[in-house]
């Protein structure tokens, strides 16, 4: 009897263990296709990822997209793994949106109408103030923030950010101190 309960234990061990490695294994599987799929990432070749994919992917992705002036794209990677990532990891990405969007801004400043930059500086604004929100001490996000909205300070920018109250009252105070805060 105490044969048969000690082959019935043994063999329950066995099962266990087995089912620890299969479950082990499949693991195993899916990180190197998930690390093989950033390796083709990083030596630019581009690879359609299914939404369900591990956020890191989506977030490789999205700078890999970014890299290549794909600013729509990254957008779409982002909204992909906006319920899945940690708010550390969409603020990677969210920061070289911001990034993208401001330097498109500072691009055509000079030589474009109002009605083309002011949208891409909200955009920007408000992917920073994602950022600042996953990580308060993300300077280089501080500083580009501040940078957008020293331009948006800029009466015709601050125009056509009508959805933005901070830049509006922004654009009210003055740049330079001593500057004339309207009418006497």
């Amino acid at each position: 009897m105490k044969a048969r309960l000690r082959d019935a234990v043994a063999f329950a061990v066995f099962l266990v263990a087995a089912a620890s490695c299969l479950f082990n294994g499949a693991a195993l599987r899916r990180i190197n296709a998930d690390n093989a799929s950033l390796a083709r990432l990083a030596a630019g070749q581009d690879e359609k990822l299914p939404r369900d994919a591990d956020p890191v992917l989506h977030a490789g992705r999205g700078v890999f997209l970014l890299a290549h002036d794909r600013v729509d794209d990254a957008q779409a990677e982002l909204d992909a793994m906006q319920a899945l990532a940690d708010p550390h990891l969409r603020a990677i990405l969210q920061f070289g949106l911001a990034n993208a969007h401001l330097r498109r801004a500072l691009d055509i400043f000079s030589s474009a109408p109002m009605r083309q930059v002011a949208p891409l500086i909200g955009l920007a604004q408000s992917e920073y103030r994602q950022v600042l929100r996953a990580d308060p001490q993300n300077w280089e996000a501080r500083t580009n923030f501040d940078i957008a909205s020293g331009i948006s300070h800029d009466p015709d920018v601050a125009a056509y950010l009508k959805g933005d109250d901070m830049a509006r009252e922004r654009a009210l105070v003055p740049d330079a101190p001593g500057a004339p805060n309207g009418l006497p």
